[in-house]
């Protein structure tokens, strides 16, 4: 059977708003793909070529029996995360995700002195938040939400006069109890195309 074409997925930054999204934790998830998210969801900028890695794990324990063979796989753990580069090393919201919300602060510009930012780099641990990824494909939107994530590794900064200075964060994304059901992730998609 060929490939149905219309099922494939090829993800691109909406044009006009952003890809990645933070808000503090509790705040109301979003319940589809398209409709617009609070003014608490703070956009947190470009983000580099490799896009967001999405990353599932599974640890499973291979149950044998006399023979040899394989004949239970029970599973011991679950686990995933959200992996992205950004590239806006000064973007204020970045700066909160990357090293705390209560570690950077900002005094606007004045007559005298540019806008400046301090950022205090230290070992107190990353606030969880809700995280929302938006992709669109021509009419079609797709949404990931993490109810719970949290940022838990970033790679080395690396300045350099040939490169921009970029923040690769793991986000890892805890399990959200929503009713009778639970998720680390809930994707919504939407094809964009109204019935005739």
């Amino acid at each position: 059977m060929p490939t149905d074409t219309s099922k494939v997925y090829v993800p691109q930054a909406p044009k006009v708003k952003g890809v990645l999204y933070r808000a503090p934790l509790g705040t109301t998830l979003p319940t589809d793909a398209v409709t617009a998210l609070a003014a608490a969801y703070k956009d947190l900028g470009g983000i580099s070529d490799a896009g967001i890695v999405n990353a599932q794990s599974r640890d499973v324990t291979k149950v044998k029996d006399f023979a040899g063979d394989t004949i239970a796989t029970p599973q011991s753990d679950y686990t995933e995360t959200l992996k992205v580069e950004f590239v806006e090393s000064t973007n204020l919201e970045v700066l909160k995700t990357v090293f705390g919300d209560s570690n950077v602060t900002f005094t606007p510009a004045t007559a005298t002195k540019g806008a400046l930012i301090t950022v205090d780099h230290n070992s107190q641990t990353l606030p969880k938040a809700v995280y929302v990824v938006d992709t669109v494909q021509g009419v079609g939107m797709r949404r990931q939400v993490a109810a719970i994530g949290q940022p838990i590794t970033v790679d080395d900064v690396t300045q350099v006069s040939t490169d921009i200075v970029k923040y690769a964060v793991t986000i890892e994304c805890f399990k959200h109890v929503d009713g009778a059901t639970a998720f680390n992730v809930r994707e919504f998609i939407d094809d964009g195309i109204f019935a005739p």
